[in-house]
């Protein structure tokens, strides 16, 4: 007796699932046939939904949202590319979360979750030049993009930072933009910093809260 290979037991599984959708009323010309998934608009939609009503309660992070999030729509953009076109399901994560909780007049409590407390924390990651001197790459919290300021403190580039950035998509953006050749990266409190206006030029002796190492791979795109 042979045993099916792993292609005939996907081949059975999408055999089924078409079965299964044509049963339930959905047109031949919205089933993919390579897995036998309902791809209609219906289902679209309800996918959609369900992510945005996920997002809304346990906001956008890189750890537990994110990276399934983009699978998801990737699938969906590569059999339905029409739908995804112009529709950031993140931005609308986003919007769900931030109003969800205000109408229940409190915070999410998720410790990865920085759409709460905008500009609560400040993260910077450093250049040494070779004459000595630093260029400082500056994200806020919710800020829609980082900046780099110059050796003399003036700003010199700006990075768009995606909607519900955390702390590794703003890295990953900041050393796709300026190189990975960071000496350091911090992360601030900005509720105690010498200087928490927005908009401020580093300083390079303010202690920074909570040092952290870089990680391994930082050219990840979210």
């Amino acid at each position: 007796m042979s045993v099916p290979s792993a292609m005939d037991r996907a081949t059975a599984m999408a055999d089924a699932r078409t079965a299964l959708c044509l049963a339930t009323g959905v047109d031949i010309e919205d089933i993919d046939p390579a897995s036998g998934y309902d791809i209609s608009r219906r289902a679209y939609e309800r996918s959609r939904q369900s992510w945005i009503d996920h997002m809304g309660q346990e906001g956008l992070s890189y750890f537990y949202v994110r990276p399934d999030l983009e699978k998801v729509v990737a699938r969906w953009t590569e059999r339905r590319p029409e739908y995804t076109a112009g529709d950031d399901w993140a931005a609308a994560g986003v919007d769900a979360h931030i109003r969800h909780w205000r109408e229940r007049g409190g915070h999410c409590g998720r410790k990865d979750c920085l759409l709460h407390d905008p500009g609560s924390l400040q993260f910077e990651g450093r250049y040494r030049n070779e004459d000595g001197t630093e260029r400082v790459a500056v994200w806020v919290t919710d800020e829609a993009y980082a900046v780099l300021y110059g050796p003399d403190g003036e700003e010199a580039d700006q990075a768009a930072i995606p909607v519900g950035a955390d702390e590794l998509c703003a890295l990953s953006t900041i050393t796709d933009r300026w190189g990975e050749d960071l000496t350091d990266w911090r992360r601030i409190s900005r509720r105690e910093a010498a200087d928490p206006a927005p908009g401020g030029a580093p300083s390079a002796a303010r202690a920074a809260v909570e040092p952290v190492t870089l990680p391994e791979v930082t050219d990840r795109l979210f």
